[in-house]
């Protein structure tokens, strides 16, 4: 009979990230790990199989959690332009506050290694065309109730989104100034609010 593991899985992922969060996935070892989850390493490679299955499960928690937080914020009742840039406004906080000033661990990990990590690489593929694909369907549904103007597409538009939060993520990174990223936001929510040309 398999022995039942003596540990909490979603709390040694939340530990990993913060280790790979601060330290980079290259920077970070079976050694560091080992110190922040409290797990011995036979039980990391039999639960994880690698440090890179470590990584993968806690890219797939990390964006899980937004596109969960985003489904709560913007997806909930009748879908608004309103939820979407308080969303956006909570990124813009996160960031000025001192919160998330180690910028996005998606986009950090693109930069990093998705050149010569080809399964990470695919991993974070995949969830950007998941959130591109939330971002779409929400789009859609806010065309549908009168809140975007007709000639608004969707699917371009949700790429548009996906590529200018990346973006805002590593502006919190770099330089965490709220008047900038509210300009942004600003300038997001104006390219959504805008009317049909003509």
């Amino acid at each position: 009979m398999p022995r039942t593991p003596e540990y909490d899985r979603d709390q040694v992922i939340s530990r990993a990230t913060a280790t790979f969060w601060e330290r980079g996935y290259g920077q970070t070892s079976i050694t560091h790990l080992v110190k922040s989850t409290g797990l011995q390493p036979g039980s990391l490679y039999a639960a994880f199989g690698s440090k890179k299955g470590v990584f993968l499960e806690v890219i797939d928690a990390y964006n899980h959690q937004f596109l969960e937080r985003f489904r709560h914020q913007c997806r909930r009742g009748t879908p608004s332009l309103a939820a979407f840039r308080e969303l956006l406004l909570d990124v813009v906080e996160q960031a000025a506050s001192g919160e998330d000033r180690r910028g996005c661990l998606t986009v950090n990990a693109l930069l990093e290694v998705s050149q010569h990590e080809p399964e990470i690489a695919d991993r974070l593929r995949s969830h950007s065309e998941r959130l591109q694909c939330e971002f779409a369907a929400f789009l859609h549904d806010l065309r549908e109730a009168g809140e975007l103007a007709a000639h608004h597409d969707p699917q371009a538009l949700s790429l548009f989104l996906v590529n200018n939060l990346w973006g805002m993520r590593v502006m919190c990174k770099a330089n965490p100034d709220r008047r900038a990223m509210l300009a942004v936001v600003d300038a997001l929510m104006a390219a959504l609010e805008a009317p049909a040309p003509g």
